[in-house]
């Protein structure tokens, strides 16, 4: 995607935050590292107050929260039916 595409599609810190929580979750660490540069440079263009220091922060709070043993059991519990 070039960069005048990015910068009109108006995102908003909602948006930055959903990328960082997907991003989060990637369980590869060199992947992870990667494709979290790779935003935080794409929608560095985006918005002037864009921190990719803090996108980058938020990525890895997000993973090490996912990652944690039983850090989903509770929404495992309630997506399955007692069926």
């Amino acid at each position: 995607m070039l960069i005048s595409e990015v910068q009109k599609l108006n995102l908003t810190s909602k948006h930055f935050a959903l990328i960082a929580d997907v991003i989060g979750h990637i369980d590869d660490d060199d992947n992870r590292e990667s494709v979290t540069y790779d935003f935080g440079c794409l929608l560095a263009h985006t918005d002037e107050a864009f921190d990719k220091d803090r996108f980058a922060a938020r990525v890895e709070e997000v993973h090490a929260s996912c990652w944690e043993p039983d850090a989903y059991s509770e929404f495992r519990e309630d997506f399955y039916s007692d069926v």
